[in-house]
């Protein structure tokens, strides 16, 4: 099916391209006929003056070819195109040193017929290596080529002269078809090229070459004419130079173009790799914080766990650390979900068969831990409260708030109590510090909002907040009096044991 459909669309441009050449073909027809009709005309040679015009158009040409080997200069680099500069010293030749030498009504003497004739063939010979480039050469093969054909030209106009009848041989009939034959040749097979290609624009810059050849031909056939007075050998010389011009515009805007598109693609291909490498920092600052907030409960507590004293708090602090480090490995591992080897372990704790999961032990590990290293931190849960969700998740986000409490507020007691309030479960962690800014009970809850004085990384609290609202639940921060302090109210759904289990399950 996608081979069809690719064929389709071969044909398709195919067919587009024979018919925009079939255009082109008939457009520049026409138009060569009409400036040889225009050219050639008695009213309009009466009317100007043929060696003036000769010459303006001559001028304008070299003008025209000059601006034409820019755009291919500036076509190769863009491209990467060693053929287009190739193209660019020919004409750069042609222009500069070949028709010079038609300026004037004065006949070329030899030496003067083979200084042109050295840079009309020098010329040829890039035109033939702008089909194929030597990659060896690169792109300034073809400048130095020029360079050596110009030196020629000059060389033969200061030593020629001195030769004599020597030099006929170079300035005769059958050298100069050879060269005009070979730029025609070289010129269609351009277009040939271009046919290939199935390029537009290389099509208008082959077809500009072969009316350039044309206007040779008819100057090389056209023995009985006046070269100074004859102005349709000019004047389609201009056409074809104006043709490749435009062709070559069209493959620089082209190419302007294509460079757009593959910056335009490097730019979102750029700005979706920052914004991957953003949320990469992100989520990595936020696992640093969580697993920093559970380091700073399990420091300093290894030396009560190693005491030989065994009882009930001891049990109960050796299963908080437990949980804890279970909770910390669930943070590392990227996953909510409990790891089977840490089960097997016993490192996850408060795991039974009933629904959801208790608060009791989890807020009494945490207690415990914040107890084990000296904090005044007092706990008030029911004993069969459960909430629904993950207990690991509801424990880091209190892990964040107790860090909070003793971030502002150090010192202070701290009261973590948990209720039931309709079908929602309530754990509230307060202290008594100095309380929030006026107008502030929401900012602080925003990602990067932050006491300066009091350090921190204005995560905790806009972590929690998501953790919060991902559980279903949501997270509250206030001033409260008497005691004063700040009070954050974490909401959980929670669950009715005295509902069927059926309905437990759905819910």
């Amino acid at each position: 099916m996608a081979t069809g459909v690719t064929s389709a669309v071969g044909r398709l441009r195919r067919a587009r391209f024979t018919s925009r050449l079939w255009v082109d073909l008939g457009v520049l027809a026409a138009l060569c006929a009409g400036v040889v009709v225009l050219a050639s005309a008695p009213q309009i040679l009466q009317w100007v003056n043929r060696e003036t015009t000769v010459d303006v158009l001559t001028i304008t040409g070299a003008g025209v070819g000059a601006g034409a080997a820019i755009l291919a200069l500036v076509g190769s680099r863009l491209l990467s195109d060693y053929r287009l500069a190739w193209l660019a010293a020919a004409l750069v030749l042609y222009c500069v040193v070949v028709l010079p030498w038609g300026l004037g009504s004065n006949p070329l003497s030899t030496a003067e017929r083979v200084s042109r004739l050295l840079a009309y063939a020098t010329a040829l010979v890039l035109l033939v290596f702008a089909l194929r480039a030597p990659r060896r050469l690169g792109a300034w093969g073809g400048w130095v080529i020029m360079l050596g054909g110009g030196i020629a030209s000059v060389l033969a106009l200061l030593l020629l002269p001195e030769l004599g009848s020597a030099t006929d041989v170079l300035t005769g009939p059958v050298t100069t078809v050879v060269v005009v034959v070979g730029w025609v040749g070289a010129a269609v097979l351009a277009v040939i090229d271009a046919a290939r290609r199935q390029s537009g624009p290389r099509l208008r810059a082959g077809l500009g070459l072969v009316i350039i050849a044309s206007s040779q031909l008819y100057r090389l056939a056209s023995v009985t004419r006046t070269p100074a007075t004859d102005l349709v050998f000019p004047a389609l010389r201009l056409v074809g130079l104006i043709v490749l011009l435009v062709g070559l515009l069209q493959i620089v805007v082209r190419g302007v173009r294509n460079l757009q598109e593959e910056n335009f693609l490097q730019q979102e291909d750029l700005a979706a790799a920052a914004l991957h490498m953003e949320r990469a920092a992100a989520h990595g600052a936020e696992r640093n914080h969580e697993l920093r907030n559970g380091l700073a409960g399990l420091a300093g507590i290894t030396h009560l766990l190693s005491a030989e004293v065994n009882g009930p708090d001891q049990e109960r602090l050796r299963r908080a650390v437990l949980a804890e480090l279970g909770r910390l490995h669930t943070i590392l591992e990227s996953t909510t979900e409990p790891a089977a080897e840490l089960e097997q372990a016993g490192l996850l704790v408060g795991a039974d068969e009933e629904p959801g999961y208790l608060l009791e032990p989890m807020l009494g590990g945490l207690v415990a831990l914040r107890q084990a290293r000296g904090g005044a931190v007092v706990l008030d849960v029911p004993e069969d409260l459960r909430a629904h969700g993950d207990s690991a998740v509801a424990a880091q986000i209190v892990t964040n708030l107790l860090a909070n409490c003793e971030r502002h507020a150090p010192g202070t007691p701290i009261a973590v109590r948990a209720f039931h309030q309709q079908d929602r479960v309530v754990i509230e962690v307060r202290d008594r510090g100095p309380g929030l800014p006026p107008g502030h009970e929401r900012a602080v809850l925003r990602r990067g909002v932050r006491d300066g004085a009091a350090g921190g990384s204005g995560l905790g609290l806009s972590i929690s907040r998501e953790l919060a609202e991902g559980q279903g639940g949501s997270l509250e921060l206030r001033t409260v009096e008497e005691p004063r302090g700040c009070a954050a109210t974490l909401t959980l759904p929670a669950v009715d044991v005295n509902r069927p289990v059926t309905d437990r399950i759905a819910q």
